[in-house]
């Protein structure tokens, strides 16, 4: 496909013909399975709880592109590209979450990344959302409810315990119910209005989301309520990932241009020196509610160091750290500089710049 037909394809909601790293990306399962049957008869919870987000990542993918990667000698079927690039960020946290259970289940703590794990960004439909894509996460929610029904039928009969895990499964279920309701009328060949298509999606991605965490929770009741030591609520912002907060995007003009090595060294540099404040958990959380809620959506990125993601209000207006955000406005959190306090910017848009900003005199600098 020609770079023409594939701009084509992303703006205008498109069909394409499946990539062949997806595949590759799909194999993953059989990494999955084997992860599995070696921690088999591990009785370390945190292990168990990173290989079963693992298993869910694998699941919704599969689910996703179930009609996309058949068998040998059959025709693949061609999907949107929002399908497409929504099924390789699930594929993708696969690898780093069956290092963590293999690491947690050897040495217990001594996995890098921190529970709970949350849903990665969304990837936004340009447009109508495509149909085939809304009956893909409708697949997905049956995958995943499948999965979890026999562990969620075994905690049902110890409520206080699972108190949590149960009472996000009763939300996850309403709003899949609704998203049910709208795919429903459109696989039965009816029009409903554009808004009903970006509900149903909505619908499906605050479920997926509930359910990823859901499969947390079953494997530990606490996970779902984790405290730091100094009485935050644990987040992103406390895993030793040096990409936590990176926006997708920007990790991928940075491996498109050959910046990999530079901006690791500099985000490395940049944690080092950085030290995490309650505003900033309290965005971090609020922003991953917004998304997983629907009401916002990643359309850029921060020029400078981590590169944080540029949020626009879908449907707003919203509340975040104190400042009110209206419709159709951009928001982000700039971390500021090397060892400098962050701070919140919004505005009406911002202006798009080509390159990214990296600090003068760090070691990640270019020559």
């Amino acid at each position: 496909m020609g770079w023409l037909e594939r701009i084509r394809d992303v703006f205008g909601g498109g069909q394409q013909q499946p990539r062949e790293d997806l595949e590759g990306y799909r194999r993953m399962g059989e990494e999955v399975f084997g992860v599995e049957v070696e921690l088999a008869n591990s009785e370390n919870s945190r292990a168990r709880a990173f290989l079963q987000t693992a298993k869910v990542f694998q699941v919704m993918g599969d689910a996703l592109l179930r009609n996309t990667l058949l068998g040998e000698g059959q025709a693949a079927e061609a999907v949107p590209f929002v399908t497409q690039e929504q099924a390789e960020s699930w594929y993708g946290r696969i690898p780093d979450l069956l290092v963590a259970a293999r690491q947690e289940a050897l040495v217990p703590g001594s996995a890098k990344l921190n529970l709970p794990i949350h849903m990665p960004s969304r990837v936004e439909a340009v447009g109508l959302c495509p149909v085939s894509h809304l009956a893909g996460m409708r697949r997905a929610a049956d995958e995943v409810e499948s999965l979890l029904r026999e562990r969620l039928e075994h905690a049902r009969m110890d409520v206080d315990q699972y108190k949590e895990v149960l009472l996000l499964y009763e939300e996850a279920r309403t709003r899949r119910q609704a998203g049910d309701a709208i795919v429903g009328t459109l696989l039965n060949g009816r029009t409903v209005p554009p808004d009903s298509h970006e509900d149903a999606e909505n619908q499906y991605w605050v479920t997926l989301s509930s359910y990823l965490l859901i499969a947390q929770g079953l494997e530990g009741p606490n996970v779902l309520n984790v405290q730091t030591q100094d009485g935050d609520e644990s987040s992103k912002l406390d895993s030793a990932d040096v990409w936590k907060v990176t926006s997708r995007y920007a990790r991928r003009d940075i491996e498109h241009t050959g910046e990999l090595s530079q901006a690791q060294s500099e985000l490395t540099d940049f944690w080092r020196a950085h030290t995490v404040t309650k505003e900033e958990r309290e965005y971090e959380r609020t922003a991953d509610q917004l998304l997983r809620q629907g009401v916002i959506r990643e359309v850029g990125y921060w020029f400078t160091c981590p590169f944080a993601p540029v949020w626009r209000v879908m449907k707003g207006p919203v509340q975040i750290v104190g400042r009110v955000v209206q419709e159709g406005h951009v928001f982000v959190w700039d971390y500021g500089k090397l060892g400098d306090a962050g701070q919140f910017v919004t505005q009406s848009s911002f202006l798009h710049v080509q390159d990214r900003e990296y600090t003068p005199g760090s070691n990640s600098q270019n020559p």
